[in-house]
């Protein structure tokens, strides 16, 4: 059944507009992008993109130099409420939502459990969503910082994926 999913997400993908794009992804040089200006790097931890491109269009609602020990404490403490990387304290600022159960918006956090990153978890940037796809960028994932996943109605389809983290603030659904 996962399969045929893939399947008719990925012909769905080469022709779907543009739905929810909440900005220009503009392409760089050597599999490099940026979105609202904060460009993807080689090299550095995925989290410090995130980091950067929250603290760059949102300041003050991603803790400085993330002092947790991977991108998944985002997720334990935004959906979970443990205190681990100052996440716990500031959930006033983001709601989680399990892959599924809300419609992947832009600037969200797409986080992957544990089973990604070796142990520590992923974060990707959603730059676009589209009727059959979401745009994430990232780092330390790959060469190319931009990857096209597919969208199965609500549901985020590639391994490992735990849900989004959004802003409050930008939550259509609060």
């Amino acid at each position: 059944m996962r399969r045929i999913l893939l399947g008719l997400a990925a012909l769905l993908l080469a022709s779907a507009p543009s739905a929810l794009a909440a900005g220009d992804v503009q392409p760089l040089a050597d599999g490099m992008y940026a979105f609202h200006g904060v460009e993807t790097k080689h090299g550095p931890q995925c989290v410090e993109y995130a980091e950067r491109y929250y603290v760059t269009r949102y300041p003050g609602t991603f803790p400085f130099h993330n002092s947790g020990p991977g991108a998944f404490d985002i997720w334990e403490g935004i959906a979970d409420g443990k205190d681990v990387g100052g996440w716990a304290s500031l959930r006033r600022h983001f709601a989680a939502y399990e892959n599924g159960t809300a419609c992947p918006q832009p600037e969200d956090m797409l986080l992957y459990d544990r089973t990604r990153g070796s142990g520590y978890g992923h974060v990707a940037i959603i730059a676009e969503v589209n009727p059959a796809s979401v745009v994430v960028l990232e780092q330390n994932y790959g060469h190319d910082t931009r990857r096209v996943l597919p969208l199965f109605g609500h549901r985020i389809l590639d391994r490992g994926v735990r849900g989004v983290v959004r802003l409050k603030s930008n939550d259509a659904a609060m």
